[in-house]
């Protein structure tokens, strides 16, 4: 009874660092309409909203990084996320070669979103929202008030939109064109950088290293027993 004991102490808390957190840290990016055709090697400036609990804006100080990651077998491309004028509303310049890239934003301290799949040349496919947001989602609705004029995040089918949110938009107000923002030149030079990321090694998933403890702290817990008994 001992050794199960000392093997749970030590499992339970490492099991509950490496699972997913949904209670309150956690957050959606949603694009903004892309070009239907992207050709390899031009540039193209993709809008994102990153939106706490899928509905507001992060309500906090420092976010972290903001950017929008591409993979392709080995290789990642990460173009950084630029702030616009709107709250949660970000646009990264991007220039990829051809292939099929899976797209990732990456939510500064919160956990990075799957956003689709992009094909060059070809279009951006976006992934269907987890079924375990959906409800997280909705259950969100109307705790917070609107924070957006006519340019806001777009619509997705569940409805994130806080309450008032839902104004119709001003006849005479210009439409965006593909629900882009204009960059300044100073705003496009640094969406431009680019950082190559490394796959990560399988040994360092973090499934893999709660794995190993597990199996470490069995295999300690049987030579202790055995110890005992000798």
């Amino acid at each position: 009874m001992r050794r199960i004991l000392l093997i749970l102490a030590i499992i339970v808390p490492v099991l509950a660092l490496a699972a997913p957190a949904r209670a309150g840290g956690w957050a959606v990016t949603f694009m903004d309409p892309s070009p239907a055709k992207m050709s390899p090697h031009a540039t193209y400036t993709l809008g994102f909203w990153l939106l706490q609990h899928g509905t507001h804006p992060y309500e906090g100080d420092d976010l972290g990084e903001v950017a929008l990651e591409f993979t392709s077998g080995a290789k990642s491309v990460r173009f950084p996320g630029v702030e616009l004028r709107e709250p949660a509303h970000y646009a990264a310049a991007i220039s990829l070669p051809d292939g099929t890239w899976r797209v990732k934003a990456i939510q500064g301290w919160f956990a990075p979103y799957d956003v689709g799949t992009l094909t060059v040349p070809g279009g951006l496919e976006i992934a269907p929202l987890p079924e375990d947001l959906k409800g997280a989602i909705e259950s969100q609705k109307g705790q917070h008030k609107d924070y957006w004029g006519a340019i806001r995040p777009p619509d997705i089918p569940v409805g994130t939109r806080p309450a008032g949110a839902l104004t119709p938009p001003d006849p005479a107000a210009p439409a965006p064109a593909g629900g882009m923002e204009t960059l300044d030149a100073e705003a496009l030079d640094d969406a431009t950088t680019v950082a190559v990321v490394e796959p990560e090694p399988w040994w360092r998933q973090p499934y893999t290293i709660v794995a190993a403890v597990v199996l470490g702290a069995a295999a300690l817990g049987t030579l202790t027993y055995r110890l005992r008994r000798r």
